[in-house]
């Protein structure tokens, strides 16, 4: 890859999903203990990449608190999943696109980033990855985004391991190289928030406390995960085992 050449679209997104779709919305079924982030991730994830149902319900509802809306309407299209390995936070987001198409009733294309997008540390290389990663999420939430305020159609992009991309600039051992893939992390948040495209970013984390504070600072939501319980266990295994 020469300095100056965008890497292709299947360098950087492993494949991409189209919701809704029977498969994923089998998957997303099968999620057990899962209730309330499912049901919160959904309607973040609606109220960002869709935002024309809420301002049509403030209107009807709340004319006068128009300060109010836009404060929610303008917070950055970012959603965190933290929590263990194994707790469940990556399938649900490789799948929660299905019930937020299903919700807002248009279609949604998810775009998994590679961990490959890391480079191979050569100067330059993370920054320009996760540059084109934005730039191709951008291109196409733009076509999508509706006239009337209401979208076509949306775009998620999803970091999995995003510490290991958005790691904290704090350190000291921080290699400069990493602290500009960072930097150019925060600037594709902004980039998209103040585009206001139909586009959202999940990220899933092992070690929330790893992630840079002004990536955690940008996050609508902060949604976090524990170890499935006995109760879960007995759920997921039961069903398996079943004749």
């Amino acid at each position: 890859m020469t300095a100056h050449a965008r890497p292709a679209l299947d360098e950087l997104f492993e494949r991409r999903l189209t919701f809704p779709d029977f498969e994923p919305q089998e998957r997303l079924a099968r999620l057990v203990g899962l209730d309330d982030q499912k049901a919160r991730l959904t309607k973040i994830l609606g109220l960002l990449v869709n935002p024309a149902g809420l301002e049509a319900w403030a209107q009807r509802h709340h004319p006068d608190a128009k300060a109010l809306l836009k404060h929610v309407l303008r917070r950055p299209p970012l959603v965190v999943l933290a929590g263990d390995v194994g707790s469940g936070k990556t399938e649900l987001a490789e799948t929660i696109g299905d019930a937020v198409a299903r919700q807002e009733k248009i279609e949604i294309t998810l775009f998994p980033l590679s961990l490959s997008s890391r480079g191979q540390g050569r100067v330059g290389e993370m920054t320009q990855l996760l540059s084109a990663a934005f730039d191709y999420t951008v291109e196409a939430a733009a076509k999508l985004k509706g006239t009337n305020g209401r979208a076509r159609g949306a775009v998620i992009l999803l970091v999995d391991e995003a510490d290991a991309l958005a790691q904290s600039r704090e350190s000291a051992q921080m290699h400069h190289e990493d602290r500009a893939g960072v930097n150019a992390f925060i600037r594709g948040i902004d980039r998209l928030a103040n585009a206001q495209l139909p586009a959202a970013v999940i990220m899933c984390t092992n070690r929330l406390g790893a992630l840079d504070p002004a990536v955690k600072r940008r996050a609508a939501d902060i949604l976090s995960f524990e170890r499935p319980s006995e109760i879960q266990r007995h759920a997921v295994l039961s069903g398996a085992l079943q004749a």
